[in-house]
C-alpha cells in the first residue's frame, strides 16, 4: 500500500505574503503622480478648446464686420454730387448709379472736386460712416474688438485709400486697405 505522507503546514515567514508598507506607499505615490499628470493634461486640453473657441468667435465677428464694411464701400455712391451710402436692403448700385452724369454740370463739378484728394475727399465720408473707433463684441466671448477707420497716410492725387483695423483685446489685429468703389468713376 502506498504510504501517505502527512501534509506539512505552510508556514509563512514575516514579509513573504502581500505587499510591504514601503511597496504600498510607493504605489500610492505613483498613482497620485499619474492622477495629477492626467488632470493637468485634461485641464490643459479644456483651456486649449476654450482658447480656440474664443479665437473662432473673434474671427467670425471680424469677418462679419469686414463683410459689412465691404458692402458699405460698394454701396457708397455720389450720383447726386454728394456722397452717401445707399440702403443696404436694396440691390447693389448699377454702374450708372455711382457718379453723376457729366451732363449734370453742378453735380459733376462737385463730384470731380471730391475726386481730388482734399479734406472732403471720397474716402472721408466712409471713414465717418464707419466711425473712428467702434467696439464689437463677438457672440459667446468676453473679448472685445475695437474697429478703427482712418484715411490712409499716403493718399496722393486721386488716391482715396482708407484703412480699417480690427484690434481684439487678445490675439492679432486684422487690417484692410480699401478704396471706395465710386472712385473708379473719378474723372
Amino acid at each position: 500500500m502506498p504510504s501517505i505522507r502527512p501534509l506539512k503546514a505552510n508556514k509563512h515567514q514575516a514579509g513573504e505574503a502581500g505587499f510591504s508598507l514601503a511597496e504600498a506607499i510607493v504605489s500610492a505615490g505613483l498613482l497620485t503622480v499619474s492622477s495629477v499628470a492626467l488632470i493637468s493634461v485634461f485641464t490643459s486640453s479644456v483651456d486649449s478648446v476654450k482658447t480656440i473657441s474664443s479665437r473662432d468667435a473673434v474671427s467670425a465677428a471680424i469677418n462679419a464686420d469686414l463683410a459689412e464694411t465691404q458692402r458699405l464701400n460698394d454701396y457708397y455712391t455720389c450720383a447726386a454730387g454728394t456722397c452717401s451710402v445707399a440702403s443696404l436692403a436694396l440691390e447693389p448700385p448699377t454702374k450708372y448709379q455711382y457718379a453723376p452724369s457729366p451732363n449734370s454740370s453742378a453735380a459733376f463739378t462737385t463730384f470731380a472736386g471730391l475726386c481730388r484728394n482734399t479734406p472732403s475727399n471720397l474716402s472721408q465720408g466712409l471713414v465717418e460712416r464707419l466711425g473712428s473707433s467702434t467696439t464689437i463684441q463677438p457672440n459667446n466671448s468676453t473679448i472685445a474688438i475695437t474697429r478703427t477707420a482712418r484715411l490712409h497716410p499716403s493718399n496722393g492725387s486721386n488716391s482715396h485709400l482708407y484703412i480699417v483695423e480690427w484690434i481684439p483685446t487678445e490675439g492679432p489685429k486684422t487690417q484692410i486697405i480699401l478704396t471706395p468703389t465710386v472712385s473708379q468713376w473719378c474723372p
